[in-house]
């Protein structure tokens, strides 16, 4: 089974993550056949990569498993708000970007309803919110192959998202010394490491995570400024998504592990797991499950 191509690009300047409910009055059987158009329309139109994924209830293929959402740890709460439909879309051009989310709401009135809009895009030369280069791991096709694809079974060319929506209190981070503020990420601003970082910084609870050099998961996200919010659309992408369970608690804290000290200054606002199908998919005949809410 073919994958998304646009699991395979890294998002562009311009970024946007769409989460879409089902309307209470659509029948179910509907979805599929709108977000096979919508899926369509956007992965011809050229340069722009779009990931779709749907609430993994909604495919029958995918294991029933417990929810990875809400999670807590012993002093941040990652929360869900969990829906139906996931769309990220990428471009190198603002018109495109916002072409596609028109395109996105016109295909899909009658059957699903906007519940969250995300755009944001590169900053600079790549930096975070914080200032910080980012992006510095940029994988290649295998590596998104090995770490982000299902490679076998009924599921086989699909991909698990996690999607956060993260509030940054850069004040609070802009208060802190330059070198504290290093201490924090584990990296200078230019993106080297900082050899006596603490166990709390960030780059050592990204690789404890799974997210770092070891490739476990592919991060797909960006940062966001809109209604005077700043913040950090964090999507990534998984071959499992038990590895989630693992990330997610290393940078929580859980089970005696240390807390990521970046979660002093960057709240999770937002969340869910979705199930990224292979692009065969949207044109295959069965249908999906009946939604949950």
């Amino acid at each position: 089974m073919r994958p998304q191509e646009g699991l395979f690009h890294s998002p562009g300047a311009f970024s946007a993550v769409v989460v879409l409910r089902l309307s209470r009055n659509a029948a179910v059987p509907q979805l599929r056949e709108t977000i096979s158009a919508l899926y369509g329309e956007l992965s011809a139109a050229r340069g722009l990569n779009t990931v779709l994924g749907l609430q993994p209830t909604l495919l029958p293929e995918a294991p029933i498993s417990p929810a990875l959402l809400p999670r807590e740890g012993p002093t941040a709460r990652f929360p869900s708000t969990q829906s139906h439909v996931l769309v990220q879309v990428s471009a190198n051009g603002r018109e495109l970007l916002l072409w596609s989310l028109r395109r996105v709401l016109a295909l899909t009135q009658a059957v699903l309803y906007l519940e969250e809009e995300v755009l944001g895009g590169r900053i600079g030369e790549g930096r975070d919110a914080f200032g910080f280069r980012d992006g510095l791991l940029r994988p290649t096709r295998e590596q998104v192959r090995r770490a982000a694809l299902v490679p076998s079974g009924h599921l086989a060319g699909a991909s698990w998202l996690l999607y956060l929506r993260f509030q940054q209190n850069l004040e609070r981070f802009g208060r802190l010394k330059p070198q504290a503020q290093e201490f924090v990420v584990g990296r200078t601003r230019d993106g080297e490491l900082v050899p006596d970082a603490p166990p709390e910084a960030h780059i050592h609870r990204v690789r404890a995570s799974g997210a770092g050099e070891n490739q476990l998961l592919i991060r797909r996200g960006f940062p966001f400024r809109q209604s005077g919010e700043e913040g950090l659309a964090f999507v990534s992408a998984s071959a499992d998504p038990e590895y989630y369970q693992r990330s997610l608690d290393a940078l929580l804290g859980v089970g005696g592990q240390t807390p990521d000290a970046m979660l002093r200054y960057a709240r999770a606002v937002g969340g869910g797991l979705y199930l990224a199908p292979p692009s065969d998919w949207f044109h295959a005949p069965s249908s999906p499950r009946e939604a949950t809410p």
